[in-house]
């Protein structure tokens, strides 16, 4: 685990990180935020391993984001997600619907267009830790603090307006698991590694149309809240993708829900 965590803060720091953004990362850019993998909310880590009897069944999540780039332009994303428990992984699917909102200058854009976009994800729990002074007891409380760490494999497509914008994305979901009665409280942060394409892209008016990619840092998080055996949950969280302009912050929200928990 710590050699994975350091592959993905190396790789990031090895990314371009001042400067004009070149047609690669511009195009990786817009596939990200385009398709699920960076155009909806994170999720935390999974946390069935906490002791949430029968919470391992298919969840159902839905998510709403934001996000506002320079010049007027808005983008505003609503997706459905199921996932189901296949051995020590979860396995989901995603659909989601872009609206833009576009000022004068974004008019005649190919940014400035609806979309639908699809995505499928596999995440998996690599480790939890008791934190806090009880931590040294052989047996650790329900209502000690648990550090999580997550692994998730994303990737994603939208047709956008024949442009074809593909990414795919590996992230570390870590949180802090705090207990208050039933309810689980989950402040986490996912740094992650990124690659994006954009197909059919002319960024000259004389360029024939071509494929520009690149790899591309992203850092996400936010605070999951797990209400008991109710099996409903609620996130709020951010994305952004790190590049050579600073690029712009997504603001989402989610909701879960995981079936009851039995006893």
């Amino acid at each position: 685990m710590k050699r994975l965590t350091a592959a993905v803060l190396v790789l990031g720091v090895a990314l371009p990180a001042a400067g004009q953004m070149s047609d690669g990362q511009h195009a990786a850019y817009r596939a990200l935020i385009y398709t699920p993998v960076a155009g909806l909310p994170p999720l935390p880590p999974s946390i069935e391993s906490l002791g949430r009897q029968g919470a391992s069944r298919t969840a159902f999540t839905a998510r709403v984001a934001h996000l506002s780039r320079e010049q007027g332009l808005s983008l505003n994303t609503a997706g459905m997600s199921v996932d189901l428990p296949v051995n020590r992984w979860r396995l989901g699917g995603t659909f989601a619907y872009v609206l833009a909102s576009c000022g004068q200058l974004w008019e005649d854009d190919s940014d400035c267009g609806n979309d639908f976009m699809v995505g499928g994800s596999a995440r998996t729990t690599i480790t939890t830790k008791p934190l806090g002074a009880s931590a040294g007891r052989r047996t650790a409380r329900s209502s000690d603090p648990t550090l999580v760490v997550g692994f998730e494999g994303s990737a994603g497509f939208s047709p956008r307006k024949g442009e074809q914008a593909m990414a795919i994305a590996v992230g570390l979901p870590t949180a802090i698991v705090m207990p208050t009665g039933t309810t689980r409280i989950m402040p986490f942060l996912t740094p992650g590694i990124s690659y994006g394409r954009m197909g059919r892209t002319a960024y000259d008016e004389e360029e024939t149309p071509t494929s520009y990619g690149s790899m591309m840092f992203l850092i996400g998080g936010g605070v999951g809240i797990q209400f008991g055996r109710s099996g409903l949950g609620t996130t709020v969280g951010f994305q952004k993708v790190l590049n050579g302009e600073g690029g712009s912050v997504q603001l989402g929200l989610g909701m879960t829900w995981q079936g009851l928990a039995v006893r």
